[in-house]
């Protein structure tokens, strides 16, 4: 015990020397990581942050029919609040496509509104980016599908209508039949408002979308942190753990000295870190409505419910020091896990985007866990389970590569 204690104080001082260097990395690496989630989510959750997909169209739009189905849609259908589209040449279109202001153009042909009128087809087409993946194009080219198939069934059911009242209805004319089947469509299909209701959907349910990416860039901000403590762990002797392991001070001992030293550092960081997350928060006015009237109390309550998941990770980081055995390699496997894990976790995006394979996988990962656990805090939940599995596979895991590399 006496050279435990021994061996505890002299790494704590080792550590202490590191502070200054470490907290001046740690409150530059906050502020990238404030700005990054600023960029990335805005923070914005109301209806002014939602731009419509934009989309061009292009060719003969100077048909009366045309134009007036395009005044309609702009001025009725309730799509114009998701959908923006835009007349222009066809040049012009396939020049803003290159550039990424649409998300595709439409080319109208010649004669398109007299085609329909006689039953005759002439295609539209729909020109998108080669291998467009974002939301944008995936909802162009759904719509293209949907209208195509719109336009398809209501020239049978017109047409169809027509025959039907020629060789059936004496007295009544078919044409006119056909005109006010047509009048029924456009009237269902423009005002679709009735036919469905409208449901916000958070990207998160349980959270709101300030506080989701508030734990998502405090968990990435924790995992990329251990970068500025490389030198902590490039110093370190093997030679002296052998030392020490014939003196008495076994290899479990070793490393739980070594983890609460770089755990105090961990927890300085994060204090100054979370200082300037108030600052900024407060700063550019951002509310957390989980946190509101909660004040400077209730902060400090969050950091201590947040507790787990900081000795997990620092015992993850810990784990893969010693798995690197420190220097340049400690560094790329940090930074690796930390991207990673923070993608698959949802630290960057929210994860209930991914696919469920993804998402579950991300979930039994230690970020995953780190993040049900910081989400439970805010909610006032219970999760912390998987990350005290996870805190003590890791600092035994640690203890294993310490013994095995003192017996070598």
């Amino acid at each position: 015990m006496k050279t435990l204690l021994t061996y505890g104080r002299l790494q704590l001082r080792r550590a202490l020397r590191l502070l200054p260097r470490m907290l001046a990395v740690t409150l530059l690496l906050a502020v990238l990581t404030a700005m990054a989630a600023l960029l990335l989510s805005g923070l914005r959750d109301d209806e002014d942050g939602r731009e419509p997909v934009r989309i061009g169209l292009a060719g003969n739009l100077e048909e009366a029919d045309i134009a007036e189905g395009l005044e309609l849609l702009k001025s009725i259908d309730s799509s114009r609040f998701s959908l923006s589209f835009e007349p222009m040449d066809e040049a012009e279109a396939a020049q803003a496509l290159r550039r990424g202001e649409i998300a595709g153009y439409a080319v109208i042909p010649e004669g398109f509104a007299e085609a329909l009128m006689i039953g005759e087809t002439r295609p539209v087409t729909y020109v998108s980016a080669s291998g467009g993946a974002d939301l944008g194009a995936k909802l162009t080219r759904d719509l293209v599908e949907t209208v195509s198939a719109l336009v398809l069934e209501t020239e049978n059911a017109v047409y169809g209508a027509q025959d039907l009242t020629a060789d059936f209805v004496p007295g009544r004319n078919p044409y006119r039949v056909g005109d006010r089947l047509v009048v029924q469509y456009a009237v269902r299909i423009i005002d679709r408002s009735r036919l469905f209701h409208l449901e916000k959907a958070e990207a998160e349910q349980t959270l709101s979308l300030p506080a989701y990416y508030l734990c998502g860039v405090s968990l990435a901000f924790l995992m990329l942190w251990s970068i500025s403590c490389a030198p902590l762990f490039a110093g370190r002797s093997r030679e002296l753990g052998k030392l020490l392991q014939a003196s008495g001070l076994r290899s479990a001992g070793q490393v739980l000295a070594e983890y609460l030293s770089y755990l105090l550092l961990m927890l300085c960081g994060l204090l100054a870190a979370a200082a300037l997350a108030g600052v900024l928060l407060r700063r550019f006015g951002i509310a957390v409505p989980e946190l509101e009237g909660s004040g400077l109390r209730g902060a400090a309550s969050l950091l201590l419910s947040a507790l787990p998941t900081v000795l997990m990770i620092c015992a993850l980081q810990f784990f893969l020091y010693e798995l690197a055995g420190g220097g340049v390699g400690g560094v790329l496997l940090q930074f690796l896990s930390a991207v990673v894990q923070g993608y698959l976790a949802g630290c960057f995006y929210p994860a209930s985007f991914f696919p469920e394979g993804m998402r579950r996988f991300g979930e039994l990962l230690p970020a995953g866990a780190g993040m049900a656990q910081m989400k439970g805090a805010l909610l006032g939940e219970g999760a912390a389970g998987p990350v005290w599995l996870w805190l003590a596979g890791f600092l035994l895991l640690s203890a294993l590569l310490r013994f095995r590399r003192n017996r070598s």
